[in-house]
């Protein structure tokens, strides 16, 4: 059972457990009108920073101190939500870069300064689920706060949250990954003269495949396998003009990359 230690505001407490454990507990209300000694239900509790994450916990705590009530609620329910749609737990340093944007954003907006985002759209087409919960925090924001943030700063957003997906993937591997994937459309929209329609649920599952395909490569473990089986030489039969421009994608690859496709890949690619 967690006891009231500290209030640093409505929805941000120091507390102590039985053990003399120390915590920082997040919740809508979870600090409101508490006093030292208090119990806190555990129902409130929408997250908790323990002392294995002391220096997110200072951090967090600081920054508590210094954020509106508002911008916390903001960014608590907005990660709840996340983690609802996404399927997973996020990294608590979430709690905090989310803070600290949404504080530079307000004071950006207040004077009139609203960053564009080159990437905007490319984060919506490869990173569908991440934009989402993205476009939904803006939207909070824009609606409590009553801004008028642009789609640009979802992009933003979407970032903080596929950084906050896995804290091994940094943003250098994300954004190398979502240029692979600008290129190969580009190529293929190219090469057969077409615009693809990016609302299909085949279209979602091909930028599945290339998101896999490109961390294999930048990460440099994509097998080199030659396997002319006669189910590959049909393929390319059947499907001339699509394996012409999978040769062009085999040729992007081997020249930015220094890496061979296989057999199976270019099939594959071709099917798609």
């Amino acid at each position: 059972m967690w006891v009231v230690e500290k209030v640093i505001n409505n929805n941000v407490i120091g507390v102590v457990d039985e053990k003399g454990t120390e915590a920082i507990l997040t919740g809508k209300g979870i600090g409101f009108q508490k006093k030292k000694g208090e119990k806190i239900e555990e129902e409130k509790i929408e997250r908790i920073f323990l002392p294995n994450e002391e220096r997110k916990s200072d951090r967090f705590e600081q920054i508590s101190k210094d954020t509106p009530g508002e911008y916390i609620m903001i960014v608590t329910e907005c990660i709840e939500h996340a983690k609802k749609v996404l399927g997973k737990e996020l990294s608590a340093n979430l709690y905090i870069t989310l803070m600290e944007h949404l504080t530079l954003v307000v004071q950006r907006a207040e004077q009139g300064v609203f960053l564009k985002n080159p990437m905007v759209f490319d984060m919506k087409h490869f990173y569908p689920q991440e934009f989402e919960v993205a476009e939904y925090t803006r939207e909070q924001m824009n609606r409590i706060l009553n801004l008028e943030l642009p789609i640009d700063e979802t992009g933003f957003l979407t970032m903080h949250f596929l950084n906050a997906e896995n804290t091994t993937n940094n943003r250098d591997m994300i954004m190398d990954i979502a240029q692979f994937l600008q290129d190969i459309l580009g190529i293929i929209e190219a090469e057969l003269d077409m615009v693809l329609d990016t609302s299909t649920y085949e279209y979602a599952r091909f930028i599945t495949h290339l998101k896999y395909l490109a961390q294999k490569i930048l990460e440099g473990t994509q097998e080199v396998v030659d396997d002319d089986n006669e189910f590959y030489v049909s393929v390319q039969a059947k499907h001339k003009e699509a394996f012409a421009c999978v040769k062009k994608i085999v040729e992007y690859v081997k020249e930015k990359y220094e890496v061979s496709l296989s057999e199976e890949e270019k099939m594959y690619l071709t099917v798609y």
